[in-house]
């Protein structure tokens, strides 16, 4: 099969557990460039969340953030394709997700906001944060004084990022979610839930990416280790699970890689394309 299209999740993928990308990845995304694949990520993070060296690799044309609600187009230097959470349906959000006891992250054109006051080390244990994550949040985050009064001035919110203490809470959140028409919810980590507009997802702006740029589905390559890559899996003609991934996506894939940690873009291009 001649591939046109390599979507690849950040976390659990392309990075290793230090949020690091691997020489050897960089390599492969550039021959892989060379031969006519076009290379573009497909993350859950915000644009400037990104590392930097990822978002200014040369070879990387698009970039699919916020679980799919933007498709940003680095050679023309534009968003080609974005759905935010509208006003009304972003409030009530707000109000059932503050019931809780929860860390709430607006990511927000491009950045990611939560409460200042939560911007700590004690509040990221409280909130059993993946001590390798840690890092990404200093060095990201914009805090908010009074991130209740801020919500009505967020108008391109892609996504919201929640960290729950209580799992219990998070189930019940996810059965309350439900009651929302225009949103779609999924998770990433065993700690947290991330919602955006309807009709948004990896899948779904990965089929979009693929219409504006000739590939059929067919022709995409997908890799990914989360529950937030599974539509993307469902699009791609070739999913691919990264070997750390979960019993469960590795059995929906049947296409398994190495870990994240092993240089997963080389692995792929070395087994499935070269």
């Amino acid at each position: 099969m001649n591939y046109k299209l390599f979507a690849c999740d950040l976390d659990g993928t392309l990075l290793d557990d230090n949020s690091n990308v691997s020489t050897d990845n960089i390599d492969a995304i550039e021959q892989m460039t060379d031969d006519g694949i076009e290379f573009a990520l497909c993350t859950g993070r915000t644009f400037y969340e990104i590392p930097q060296v990822l978002r200014e690799l040369k070879s990387i044309r698009y970039i699919i953030y916020s679980d799919g609600s933007v498709i940003f187009d680095k050679k023309e230097n534009k968003n080609i394709y974005e759905h935010y959470i509208d006003m009304p349906t972003l409030t009530g959000l707000y109000n059932l997700l503050s019931s809780y006891d929860t860390m709430i992250e607006f990511y927000e054109n491009k950045e990611p906001k939560t409460d200042k006051s939560k911007l700590n080390f004690k509040s990221y244990q409280y909130f059993k944060i993946d001590e390798n994550y840690i890092d990404v949040i200093d060095k990201t985050r914009i805090g908010i004084d009074d991130l209740s009064s801020a919500v009505d001035l967020f108008d391109k919110t892609e996504l919201l990022n929640i960290f729950f203490k209580n799992e219990d809470e998070r189930q019940d959140c996810f059965e309350k979610l439900k009651q929302f028409d225009n949103i779609i919810f999924t998770t990433s980590m065993s700690n947290n839930i991330e919602i955006t507009a309807s009709n948004v997802s990896k899948g779904s702006a990965l089929s979009k990416l693929s219409e504006l740029i000739g590939a059929k589905s067919d022709e995409v390559i997908a890799a990914g280790d989360s529950k937030n890559d599974l539509t993307m899996f469902e699009f791609a003609g070739l999913p691919v699970a990264a070997g750390n991934a979960s019993d469960e996506i590795k059995s929906i894939t049947k296409n398994t890689a190495c870990s994240n940690n092993d240089s997963i873009v080389k692995y792929i291009y070395d087994n499935y394309i070269k």
